[in-house]
């Protein structure tokens, strides 16, 4: 997505322009070809007019002062002119934004932009609309008489987009089906180097497939781009599958369960990699009635399999009968707030741990999670422990819970005659057996193993770790404590009283159709409308650049029913998308309310107005936002920097404990992130300096150690913080998936000596499934320097930091407030077998952690020692009586299934070919001091905090974000620090990384 990119300079951009107009004088209607491709707000009518208010030609501007400018926009793909509203900035000569109404000749078919008060001499126009490139034109003196034509190009990701989906409509007859889902990896994967949400956009855009049916799967930016379209017939379901990239469809044939297994195989042979088990089991999910909610799960996790649908029954038995506890607002106007939290205790491997990563918003980032491999205390992989916390009480509750897959499996077994073990097929139709028993009985799925109550706060550090020194009635102590995750031989030994559940809620609540969950946001986004133009004079039409619809539908549930639907009815008011970042919504509990909040950002200010509603389904209408008398509230940096102003707008502005949520999501928006940013903004909540390092750790993992044939990343996270969820999000790793264990250290066992003020973050392992050995090495950040002197607040303060590094991760470096840039460094590197690797996974025992234990590790073994010594051993057992394989992976015609417990082939399969090449522009300088936000267990406020200590003596370079083909004198530039720093601003460069 290009259009936040150009947004975010285009203000530069017009000034400039606008000097040279005022230097070379009146300019003829030229093309200036000076901005790419965009993204933004989309809509599906069959006739513009229909959308676009109409004028005729006496609505024409006739005073001397006003000007009216007839404006006509092609776009490469005709038929969208029938359908997308372009959006424009005008600007006069001196670089103002002028104020403008918009509306539609339906004479002339062209659009009427009516200026009230113009009295220059030159016009600056720019047309933009999501999925296309901007242009812009200057016209003067008696061009702005005329029509001005302007003819948009799709971008690279909305052609492949386009193309594949008209494709499929040839091939699969979209208007002759009863349902159509499209699946992709499209969105964070990169094409060419740009991120491939446009292509999504285009999908939207061709008009047949309902917004909530386009799902995208979570990849990392190096996986490749595949699309899957999937139409119902009856009870028939047919697909075609593009993969790579490619216009040429690799397979067209039914995808149903129900398939032969002559079919199946021709399918599995023509769908190369891990999405052919993703497209079925998801294409099968659907058809058999799976929530929306799910669907969006499995999406997330990579696939449907017992262990998402596992999880999901896990959350609604622990939901029923251990509820959060919750008070009343004591404002009197707020939802009721939780005075318990939950966390999870998992074991890594089970696709049930995403599920309650996803359900109860406990992501790793918010400290929500701890699990490495304790199986050797008791726990599998299909058991997840629940403490339900109550911090002030400092006490809680232990819920150990599973699903039984052999019991369930003898019990599919014994009701359908099946095998879900005789391969793919069998797991598809035992995965249909799941989502009907959840659609009845979700409970009847689950086991309390161990229901406990009585947990205290030193049994809770132990088994979730504490980043901080401890205290114990009133003792202090003068060292943290590692995190155990589910060891349940420790927690058995503890003696905690039963626990008592509680009485379940009355479930038969009345059910609400699709259409009355989609009418809820329809209803929002009119209201929200209306209280601009009351309140401002601002009428919010389709596809607005500069609007937001922000909201937590999709996640929220109402009477137990999800709200995905909800999204549709924004898309139908607004245009917007996730894909455009008009449309977003924001990760939340299921048992949250459902609000909605609207903002309008202005291209030359940081003035950000916003409408705030929340929905009361017990009334069927909206609490409405209001500070003293007013509606409508800047949230900008202004009001950011007045602590009297935050205090009153969270009492009766947005009283539902949200406010940190949503405002920094939107002032993040207003900075124009880039879409892969966003998207892991968005999974975590909230946006804060904390959550940033994990794009700079990603960028360089993925450079540095690019994946080659059987070949996956493994991360053991050690300092835990925000951060890990961009890690999470953007590696496509998490603790369902086996590559992502959580051992959580004390800030004193995460200082790094590789560089002065920064921290160990955890152990990233590269491992070859086939050869069983893998190369491991820590990873250290050191934070940024940013100058907030200039703000009162923390969260002035809190929202510069976050302007910084976006612009930063964007190759844009502002000298004003960024005075050092972050590094990234690997150390400790050693090459490891299965048994070292699995001391890893298990947090290395009582006398290491993991960093420590791969620390101990002879460094000068090589590659060649492990394969030779293994090699020997291999031929030593098999002269043995007593032969052994050697094995922990169970064989299984899914390779992508977790089901096998201690299977290592959940990494994503790499296809070399479309893994892009970065490019290092080298410079030497000093790396300088950090200022580190702080990580709180409880808080999601990560506050700055400034360390002004001197640089160390290590080496830094700049990395590129330009692929190496752009860049290849990039090398030779040699800079001073204050020489990158000037310069990062002009030369885009990226951050700085410590040199090995």
């Amino acid at each position: 997505m290009e259009v936040d990119i150009i947004k975010k300079q285009v203000v530069l951009f017009i000034t400039l322009i606008a000097c040279l107009m005022l230097i070379i004088g009146a300019v003829s209607a030229e093309n200036t070809d000076a901005i790419s491709d965009s993204q933004n707000t989309i809509s599906v009518s069959n006739d513009i007019s229909d959308i676009v208010a109409e004028v005729d030609d006496s609505s024409l501007a006739t005073n001397d002062n006003e000007v009216s400018v007839n404006v006509k926009v092609n776009y490469e793909y005709a038929d969208d002119g029938s359908k997308l509203v372009p959006d424009f900035y005008l600007v006069s000569d001196d670089g103002k934004f002028l104020n403008f109404t918009k509306s539609y000749d339906i004479n002339n078919r062209n659009y009427v932009l009516n200026i009230a008060n113009f009295d220059g001499n030159n016009l600056n126009i720019t047309a933009m609309t999501a999925g296309y490139g901007n242009e812009v034109k200057i016209i003067s003196g008696d061009e702005l008489t005329k029509i001005v034509s302007f003819d948009l190009k799709a971008s690279e990701a909305y052609k492949l987009g386009r193309e594949v989906t008209e494709i499929a409509d040839s091939k699969l007859d979209f208007k002759n089906a009863d349902d159509i889902i499209a699946i992709t990896t499209a969105g964070v994967a990169k094409l060419n180097g740009k991120t491939s949400e446009d292509a999504m956009e285009a999908i939207v855009n061709y008009g047949k497939i309902y917004y909530s049916n386009v799902i995208m799967l979570r990849q990392s930016a190096v996986d490749p781009i595949d699309f899957a379209f999937i139409v119902k017939k009856g009870n028939e379901l047919k697909a075609i599958v593009f993969q790579d990239a490619s216009t040429e469809y690799s397979y067209l044939g039914t995808i149903s369960e129900d398939m032969t297994k002559a079919e199946w195989n021709k399918y599995y042979n023509a769908v190369v990699g891990e999405n052919a088990w993703a497209f079925a089991s998801l294409a099968n999910g659907w058809s058999a009635g799976v929530s929306r909610e799910i669907l969006q799960e499995a999406a997330f996790h990579g696939h449907i399999c017992e262990g998402t649908l596992g999880g999901y029954s896990i959350i609604q038995a622990l939901l029923k009968y251990y509820p959060p506890e919750q008070e009343t607002n004591p404002g009197g106007v707020g939802s009721p707030a939780d005075i318990t939290a939950y966390k999870v205790l998992g074991v890594p491997g089970g696709s049930d741990d995403d599920a309650a990563l996803f359900f109860l918003d406990d992501t790793i980032g918010k400290t929500g999670y701890a699990g490495m491999n304790t199986t050797s205390t008791g726990a599998h992989e299909n058991m997840i422990g629940f403490i339900k916390w109550n911090s002030k009480t400092k006490s809680g509750d232990l819920v150990i819970m599973e699903f039984n897959s052999t019991v369930l499996k003898e019990k599919f077994t014994k009701e359908t005659g099946i095998n879900p073990d005789a391969g793919s097929l069998e797991e598809l139709k035992y995965c249909s057996w799941w989502i009907n028993k959840i659609n009845t009985n979700p409970e009847d799925l689950v086991t309390f193993l161990y229901e406990f109550t009585g947990l205290n706060q030193e049994q809770y550090n132990y088994l979730m770790g504490t980043t901080d020194n401890i205290t114990y009635d009133g003792e202090p102590f003068d060292y943290g404590i590692d995190g155990h995750g589910l060891d349940l031989e420790y927690i058995l030994s503890l003696n905690l009283s039963k626990a008592t559940r509680a009485n379940p809620v009355d479930s038969n609540q009345a059910k609400l159709s699709d259409d009355e969950i989609k009418q809820i946001a329809i209803d929002a986004a009119n209201k929200a409308k209306e209280i601009f133009k009351e309140e401002l004079g601002v009428e919010i039409g389709r596809d607005n650049v500069d609007f937001l619809a922000l909201t937590d539908a999709g996640y929220a549930f109402l009477n137990g029913q999800d709200t995905v639907i909800a999204r549709d009815g924004l898309y139908d008011v607004f245009g917007g998308t996730l894909y455009s970042q008009n449309v977003l919504s924001l990760h939340q509990a299921v048992w949250k309310p459902l609000w909605f909040a609207f903002a309008l950002r202005y291209p030359d200010s940081d003035l950000v107005n916003m409408v705030y509603l929340r929905y009361n389904p017990d009334t069927n209408d909206f609490f409405i936002g209001d500070l003293d008398g007013s509606k409508v509230v800047d949230i900008g940096f202004e009001t950011l920097n007045n602590s009297d102003k935050l205090r009153a707008i969270e009492k009766s502005f947005v009283p539902d404990g949200n406010w940190f949520n949503i405002q920094t999501i939107i002032n993040a928006w207003n900075e124009h992130p880039l879409f892969d940013q966003m998207a892991t903004f968005l999974y975590h909540a909230h946006v804060c300096p904390g959550v940033q390092p994990g794009f700079f750790m990603t960028d360089y993992i993925q450079e540095k150690y690019p994946l080659g044939e059987n070949e996956s990343y493994t991360y053991i996270a050690g300092n835990i913080f925000c951060k890990d969820d961009s890690l999470t999000y953007l590696l496509d790793l998490s603790p369902g998936l086996g590559n992502f264990y959580v051992q959580k250290l004390p800030s004193n066992e995460t200082v790094s000596p590789y560089i002065e003020g920064g921290n160990y973050q955890g152990v990233l392992v590269v491992w070859d499934d086939n050869l069983k050995v893998g190369k491991a090495s820590t990873v250290s950040f050191k934070w940024a320097t940013i100058d907030n002197s200039m703000y009162k607040t923390s969260e002035a303060a809190r929202a510069n930091q976050i302007r910084a590094y976006i612009n930063m991760y964007d190759g844009v470096i502002d000298p004003t407030y960024v005075k050092a840039l972050p590094v990234v460094s690997t150390d400790d590197e050693r090459w490891i077998n299965e048994e070292q690797f699995n001391m890893l996974k298990q947090g290395a025992g009582d006398e290491f952690n993991s960093i420590t234990y791969l620390k101990s590790l002879d460094e000068t073994v090589t590659k060649e020692d492990l394969l030779k010594a293994m090699a020997e051993n291999s031929n030593t057992d098999s002269n043995a009586t007593n032969s052994n394989s050697n094995s922990n992976s169970n064989s299984n015609s899914n390779a992508n299934s977790n089901s096998n417990a201690n299977s290592n082939s959940n990494g994503p399969v790499s296809r070399a070919a479309n893994i892009p090449s970065y490019s290092a522009s080298v410079g030497t300088s000093e790396a300088a001091a950090a200022s580190a936000p702080t990580a709180n267990d409880e808080a999601q406020n990560d506050d700055a905090k400034s360390d002004n200590k001197k640089s160390d003596d290590s080496k830094s370079y700049e990395v590129s974000k330009t692929p190496a083909a752009k860049s290849a004198d990039s090398n030779s530039l040699i800079y001073a620090a204050v020489g990158v720093l000037a310069l990062g601003a002009v030369l885009g460069l990226g951050y700085m990384r410590r040199k090995k």
